[in-house]
């Protein structure tokens, strides 16, 4: 059988605890960082943290996605610095609030990559208090993925990371509460679980992202098929 391939841009939807990165940026700008960035999965190691997952530097204004997207593409042209960048929301004491986020980005070059994009007319929050907090975050991104199993993709550029084709993309709350309860019931339930997102030919496909160091092909279906059961009395 002929394996699908999927490259096209989509959405990623989760909800994780963040918290404002206070020193170690090189700027005053509001930069927050996820203290747990796959707070379903618990690694057989827990590594000393040096670095940051993702940064989430959040914006005075709400750039649409083109104009992020642009100055990130213009940046990369300006810099020898080794980043991903991506246009996302979230929710700051009950406001929302856009953000460019970053990964494989050390905390110390954060600084002159956001100088950079100020330079390039993308403003930036100036930095305050911020007790740690929960928050729905969506970011844009762009998605390469291939068809390991039927209907199972592995991403391409993260070995981590599957994707589970799902007929219907419920409301976070309703989707939260599926996962808690599949992962209730299983005997290895070490894996974090997101919403995403992409567009096909078809129109948009919806996934369960899954996010797993030890996945084996037979814990992914089962994860897959009480997905599918579960959507399937909604």
């Amino acid at each position: 059988m002929s394996k699908r391939v999927i490259e096209t841009p989509g959405m990623v939807t989760k909800k994780e605890r963040v918290a404002v990165v206070e020193n170690e940026t090189n700027c005053n700008f509001l930069v927050l960082e996820s203290l747990s960035p796959f707070p379903g999965y618990h690694g057989t190691t827990v590594p000393d943290k040096m670095e940051p997952e993702s940064l989430f530097a959040v914006t005075k204004l709400m750039y649409n996605d083109e104009r992020i997207i642009r100055s990130i593409q213009s940046v990369k042209q300006e810099t020898e610095i080794n980043f991903d960048g991506a246009p996302g929301t979230l929710d700051i004491q009950h406001e929302p609030a856009h953000f460019v986020r970053f990964k494989y980005v050390r905390y110390g070059e954060l600084g002159k990559l956001l100088k950079l994009f100020t330079e390039k007319g993308i403003e930036f929050k100036r930095r305050k208090k911020l007790t740690p907090f929960e928050s729905i975050i969506k970011v844009r991104k762009f998605f390469r993925m291939k068809e390991k199993l039927n209907d199972i993709f592995t991403d391409l550029d993260d070995e981590c990371m599957f994707y589970l084709k799902i007929p219907v993309m419920p409301r976070w709350n309703t989707f939260e509460k599926i996962t808690l309860d599949i992962k209730y019931n299983l005997d290895d339930r070490n894996f974090d679980a997101a919403m995403t997102s992409v567009y096909g030919r078809e129109g948009i496909i919806d996934f369960v992202r899954i996010f797993d160091r030890e996945a084996t092909d037979k814990k992914l279906r089962h994860i897959h098929k009480k997905y599918l059961e579960a959507f399937s009395k909604l």
